[in-house]
């Protein structure tokens, strides 16, 4: 990921001075994650052409949609094939990491309109003949370790929230998270509502024990003389005068400081290690939900912000529908094991509860058909008496 500001700034001041890169840009200005890797991969492709002496100098967007689409493929794929062996000034980067930078370029050629199959330049990107990194979710022992490396609360509420939501890394920044996109839930918990106003929006939900840490957290922040309201960040850089939202790269950092201080095993393949600073929460969210059998797996999907064929776009549940499904995953989900034994033991008395309250019904339920009986008995022999004696009855 690019987290480098030049980045954004640049693409502000490509889009007022090109038609062509305003109309890249617009689509995802309020993304500034994503306006920062696509400016930084479209600036990589400008870079080559120029080498290769295509165009003039690395703002000719206008000349680089002007060429026909089957010399562009042909350029781009050149293009791939040096990303994947390297060069003189940079070394080679992995496949995954030329598909990200492709999504930039394909969307500068998209937005304009540009007539071709990028499918034809995503195919000829080298398969991975390697182990590769990031694969291996967090476990309740690398959070625990991780949450006992640190007394501060920020950086316990971060854990928590990223562990109890799987969210991916730009979510807490890129729109900020406010507290206008947070909910009161029964049990405790919080909905978040991410990426809020974004088609790509979805609610998530903090487990009783995330709730805990974050409710802390901001008890702190009021007692140093924040005013807490709808617009404030949920996550702040420092408690200074200036109220300044937690970047993504901020987020990342504190992961990472956590991980090393923890003393989290980590096993590096290449230049990744098979649990990612961020990335392995999220796996581990996910790992959690769809190994539990009761949890809907299409909610499972809409939880993980997945779009997943027809179902990602006609199944809208509510939000009271996908926090019944997350309900089912908190015991899995709590971090603390003493917490986590106490889920369970509610969570056994609760259902010791509802059999003895369906046995007293069940009984109750006996006891009126053993009277509803009795007086079918009283019934019949009071009929069999009026057919016996009819006039001594009347």
């Amino acid at each position: 990921m690019v987290d480098s500001k030049k980045w954004l700034l640049y693409a502000i001041d490509q889009s007022k001075k090109s038609t062509e890169y305003r109309n890249f840009y617009m689509p995802m200005k309020n993304k500034s994650g994503t306006v920062k890797t696509y400016a930084y991969s479209l600036s990589r492709f400008m870079d080559f052409l120029v080498s290769e002496k295509k165009l003039q100098n690395t703002e000719s967007f206008k000349k680089l949609i002007s060429y026909k689409p089957k010399i562009m493929v042909e350029l781009i794929k050149n293009w791939i094939f040096i990303l994947s062996e390297g060069d003189d000034d940079r070394s080679k980067i992995t496949s995954s990491a030329i598909k990200t930078m492709l999504f930039g370029v394909i969307a500068f050629f998209e937005t304009n309109e540009f007539e071709w199959n990028p499918k034809r330049v995503l195919n000829s990107i080298p398969r991975e003949d390697r182990i590769l990194g990031g694969k291996i979710p967090a476990t309740n022992n690398d959070v625990v370790n991780m949450l006992n490396s640190t007394n501060l609360i920020l950086e316990k509420s971060l854990i928590h929230f990223i562990s109890s939501t799987g969210i991916r890394p730009g979510a807490v920044s890129d729109p900020v998270l406010r507290m206008k996109h947070l909910d009161k839930m029964k049990n405790g918990s919080y909905s978040i509502t991410v990426y809020d106003e974004s088609k790509e929006g979805y609610w998530a939900f903090l487990t009783p024990e995330a709730a805990n840490t974050l409710d802390r957290y901001f008890e702190q922040r009021t007692q140093k003389g924040e005013k807490l309201d709808d617009e404030s960040p949920i996550f702040r850089n420092k408690i200074t005068n200036e109220i300044i939202p937690l970047s993504s790269s901020a987020a990342r950092k504190i992961c990472y400081k956590l991980i090393d201080k923890g003393g989290i095993k980590r096993i590096k393949y290449g230049n990744r290690y098979d649990k990612a600073v961020v990335t392995m929460f999220r796996k581990r969210f996910n790992t959690i939900l769809k190994l539990n059998n009761d949890v809907n797996s299409n909610i499972a999907e809409k939880l993980m912000a997945h779009k997943r064929g027809l179902d990602g776009v006609y199944l809208q549940p509510t939000k009271e529908e996908c926090f019944r499904e997350f309900i089912k995953a908190i015991p899995q989900l709590t971090v603390d094991p003493t917490e986590r034994q106490k889920i369970e033991i509610e969570n056994k008395q609760k259902k010791i509860d509802e059999l003895e309250e369906k046995t007293a019904t069940i009984d109750d339920q006996e006891k009126m058909i053993r009277q509803l009986q009795e007086e079918q008995k009283r019934q019949a022999k009071l009929l069999r008496l009026i057919e016996k004696y009819p006039k001594i009855i009347k």
